[in-house]
């Protein structure tokens, strides 16, 4: 079983990865990933000993649970999720926004601290997929009997604490990827997202919201995606 101290610390802390300086934050549902015990008990463990980081540096400590391969120059190929917000990241600044700059960003300077980039995720524990559930093997813990536990006891203090997050740090815009769960992120936005333009948007303060497609679901349509998410960086670009 993990121990139920260190899985309670992490699930309470830890928001995901990068800087919260950054401009721009992306915030997905859940890291992918926790395909077994090992797994899991071994990210959380790596996390307590890093020192209990609300915002991990992601190379370093994916190179510390036996992940480095995703970030060693030069990378092979950019990781389904992350290659399309990278894109539209560089796109925000001013910069090449190909699947090669995509590739040398996640090996030079994503989600890492101090790189003005963010990425949070609004439940803490990764999971393979939302239709697995493993957790209440690996613990005792109530809370994790099942997802829907899980989701009863955790979304009300994750989106506290990520509005929270959100006002302390005031970034310029705050991208959420998959529509699925804009119910969600419009509790975090505290206002309705408005459709303009096939993305769903609202402004709050001194910050842009935006809500995307997931970037890994499919465009059909030759240069659709592409298209898609070059909308979404110049969305980013002209924030203000």
């Amino acid at each position: 079983m993990l121990n139920q101290n260190t899985l309670s610390a992490f699930m309470d802390t830890f928001m995901g990865y990068g800087d919260f300086n950054a401009d721009t934050w992306f915030i997905g549902m859940e890291e992918g990933g926790g395909n077994s015990f090992e797994d899991v008990e071994t990210r959380i463990k790596t996390w307590a000993k890093r020192g209990r980081r609300a915002l991990e540096d992601c190379a370093e400590y994916h190179q510390a649970i036996g992940a480095g391969h995703l970030f060693t120059p030069p990378v092979s190929a950019a990781q389904r999720t992350w290659d399309w917000l990278m894109r539209a990241q560089l796109m925000s600044e001013g910069k090449v926004h190909d699947v090669a700059a995509s590739k040398d960003m996640q090996g030079e300077r994503w989600l890492r601290s101090g790189s003005k980039t963010c990425g949070l995720e609004l439940l803490p524990l990764p999971s393979p997929k939302t239709s697995v559930w493993h957790y209440n093997q690996y613990s005792s813990d109530p809370i994790l009997h099942n997802r829907t536990s899980y989701l009863e006891a955790m979304l009300p203090t994750r989106i506290t604490a990520i509005k929270n997050a959100i006002d302390e740090y005031k970034p310029r815009s705050v991208v959420f990827y998959s529509k699925r769960y804009q119910e969600y992120w419009q509790k975090i936005v505290g206002r309705k997202l408005i459709e303009v333009d096939g993305l769903h948007i609202a402004q709050s303060g001194r910050t842009s919201f935006l809500c995307t497609m997931h970037p890994t679901a499919l465009i059909r349509g030759s240069g659709k995606k592409i298209a898609y998410w070059e909308n979404v960086g110049a969305r980013l670009a002209g924030a203000k």
